[in-house]
């Protein structure tokens, strides 16, 4: 738990923080960059997410932007036209309540501004789905001091010229006025004669603006009815938002180091190492000592970057190897497969450098980084005497749970148990349906290499049993029926299942699964990955053979089974950190093609992306039509928690806005998927030199 007194730092460091962030390019109701309903010529600072809620009677949204890439900004917006009940006279959609819509734009700075010229975008609203926001648009927008102008023109539902200002002198501490001139066709909107805003026409609107750091509020005034957008903006290239006050120190405590013969005769120095990483969080520590060079195995739980974790780790072992220590070699695995060997060929140096005497960048020549080889760890010490039952106990929200328990020993065992919260959008029984429980895991390392993990839920409140419609979906049912799953019974086994880990030759790495895979789906199956030795893609292949479970959550099956396989590219452009991948092959509901995926990690450790799949499974259903099949598609963020705690954690959860009754495209929930685990390690020891936040400190070259 948080102590007063870091409470106290937290609140300074956020209000110094807001404090000191200037405003910069301000969202309009959509939440593109613009003014009141008008873009502007601008795109928001690269790697800038924002989320806010917007209501100009009859609508009202809730909205989401992110600058994806430099000069490219993605936003969208869940929008509800309030006009009465469509579901009045069509029993499908009773229920469902006001219109509601899902809106996916984008926008393109094709020129910055400068002295002379004025900054130059291009826009597309609604370029996905029922299109009754759509339009074109471009704005050019120039500075004259404390003012911000723009000029552009558009057609579809911005229809014409259009133009903005706003006014946002620095004395004023983020108050800004802004005015526009709305070129919106409003006329042509959906249910425009039910909602009265067939009669509104192109015209000015009026507003006031206020900007506190991260957080944004608008008031508008347009036809005698006013608006307002409120929202949060997050600059996802931040290294972190909140410092680490609660985190452990780095181990510190001198102690006399044995010569190489006393560590040799007496098991206690060993016992005592050993003890210190566990303490820290590492786990699977095996020591060697051959002559001067003393070598460690481990993995780390906990530390979000492993060069961190090596660095601490290195840290203990000079203060405890043998005198006659020269090198030190750290290999750092991930569920017991060794990915990346740190060898330091200079002991005395690592040890000037983690004095203060000596910087990173004359550390780093002594330091090389490779892929690991394969290792027979089992052969090198097994955990000391009176350490094997070692265990650690937490009953608190460090893994960024409101509350969790969570039990871990010296091997990668873990039991956790913590709440869970579940949304799910646009039935058409109901807009939004929702499921609160608790979720309990456990996992356990049975031998080198090979796991057991299972995971229970017990569900406290939901409404997806107001689910009442069954799936029209003409492909076999392998998502569709997902709502029956989900109101089947208060208590479910999610998952149980083995998983074997090979690492049988330098850069190749293997999976071997048979279980419970997920809610959904049980079966047997493997996986293959191949990294390059300095190339910037990697290459797996992924095979299972599956059955769908019934829906009670038990051992019971249904009838339908399948094979799925798929070959996955991933290529990573190092310096924009967007990763990009093609998987093709055969998918859930036995259709054949292709999904691709793009992401973008940020410095934050934020990672936002996307997905379109397209293969020949034939989803006429709507939005689909036999001329034109629905494809599936949608976005997702990856949440690193480390940059919003007090203390490091490698917990990432992952959210995703797709349509949840769908069959098309559709994968199977990976038991443990070889490039997700080992993506982190694999970026970490690429990123210069390797040696991020090692020793602790932020000395990073930039």
């Amino acid at each position: 738990m948080w102590q007063e007194q870091n409470l106290r730092l937290v609140v300074l460091y956020v209000l110094s923080v807001c404090v000191a962030l200037p405003a910069e390019a301000e969202p309009n109701i959509n939440g593109e960059t613009g003014y009141i309903n008008m873009p502007s010529g601008r795109v928001e600072a690269d790697g800038t997410f924002r989320m806010g809620y917007s209501f100009a009677k009859p609508y009202s949204s809730t909205w989401t932007s992110v600058t994806l890439l430099p000069r490219v900004e993605f936003y969208a917006r869940y929008v509800r036209i309030m006009s009465g009940a469509i579901g009045a006279g069509n029993q499908y959609w009773q229920g469902y309540g006001d219109y509601k819509d899902k809106v996916a734009s984008g926008k393109v700075l094709l020129l910055e501004e400068d002295w002379n010229t004025p900054s130059v975008a291009f826009g597309l609203n609604d370029v996905q789905g029922t299109g009754i926001f759509k339009s074109q648009y471009l704005a050019a927008s120039k500075r004259f001091g404390d003012l911000d102008a723009t000029l552009g023109a558009g057609k579809g539902r911005i229809s014409g010229v259009f133009a903005g200002a706003r006014y946002a002198p620095k004395d004023w501490n983020g108050i800004a006025l802004a005015a526009e001139y709305d070129a919106n066709n409003y006329m042509q909107d959906h249910l425009s004669a039910q909602t009265g805003v067939d009669q509104r026409k192109k015209g000015i609107g009026l507003a006031l603006e206020y900007r506190w750091g991260w957080l944004g509020s608008q008031l508008s005034y347009r036809d005698g009815k006013p608006g307002i957008n409120v929202y949060a903006s997050v600059p996802f290239e931040s290294k972190e938002f909140i410092p680490k006050l609660d985190e452990p120190a780095p181990d510190t405590e001198i102690v006399t180091r044995p010569t190489l013969d006393q560590w040799n005769a007496d098991p206690q120095y060993r016992r005592e190492l050993t003890g210190r990483l566990l303490r820290q969080d590492f786990k699977n520590v095996h020591l060697d000592v051959s002559g001067q060079t003393f070598e460690a195995t481990l993995a780390n739980t906990r530390i979000s970057l492993p060069s961190r974790a090596v660095g601490r780790a290195a840290r203990s072992i000079m203060l405890l190897s043998p005198e006659e220590t020269r090198e030190v070699r750290i290999n750092y695995t991930v569920s017991d497969m060794p990915f990346a060997t740190y060898t330091f060929t200079d002991a005395e140096r690592l040890q000037r450098y983690f004095n203060g005497l000596e910087s990173r960048k004359q550390l780093a020549p002594t330091v090389t980084i490779d892929y690991a080889q394969p290792q027979k760890v089992a052969a090198k010490s097994a955990t000391p005497d009176g350490l094997v039952g070692y265990s650690k106990t937490h009953f608190d929200g460090d893994d960024g749970d409101i509350v969790s328990y969570r039990s871990e020993g010296s091997k990668l065992d873990k039991i956790r148990v913590a709440p869970g919260l579940g949304f799910y959008f646009n039935d058409p029984s109901g807009a939004l349906r929702y499921e609160t429980f608790i979720n309990a895991s456990y996992g356990k390392q049975v031998h080198e290499g090979l796991f057991f993990k299972s995971a229970a839920q017990l569900t406290l409140m939901q409404n997806v049993s107001g689910v009442t419609q069954p799936s029209n979906s003409l492909l076999p049912h392998v998502r569709t029926d997902v709502a029956e799953y989900k109101k089947s019974g208060n208590v479910k086994l999610t998952s149980a299942v083995l998983n074997k880990f090979y690492h049988p030759w330098q850069r190749v790495y293997a999976r071997a699964s048979a279980g419970l895979y997920e809610e959904m789906f049980g079966g047997a199956g493997g996986q293959m990955l191949y990294f390059p030795e300095s190339a910037p893609w990697a290459f797996d292949v992924s095979v299972d053979s599956l059955k769908q479970r019934d829906v009670g959550g038990g051992l019971a099956f249904r009838k339908y089974s399948t094979v799925t396989a798929l070959a996955t590219l991933h290529y990573r452009f190092q310096s924009t950190g967007v990763t990009a991948a093609v998987r093709a092959g055969r998918f859930l509901a036995g259709d054949s093609g292709a999904r691709i995926e793009m992401k973008r990690r940020y410095r934050s450790g934020f990672e936002v992306g996307m997905w379109y799949s397209q293969t020949n499974g034939n989803d006429i259903t709507m939005p689909g039509t036999p001329s034109n099949p629905y494809h599936d598609k949608g976005v997702f963020m990856s949440i690193p928690l480390t940059s919003m705690l007090t203390r490091d954690t490698q917990s990432a959860p992952k959210i995703a806005i797709s349509p949840w009754t769908r069959d098309v495209g559709q994968m199977v929930i990976s038991p443990g998927d070889l490039y997700d685990l080992l993506e982190p390690a694999n970026i970490n020891m690429h990123d210069r030199d390797g040696l991020q936040y090692f020793g602790d400190m932020d000395d990073s070259y930039d």
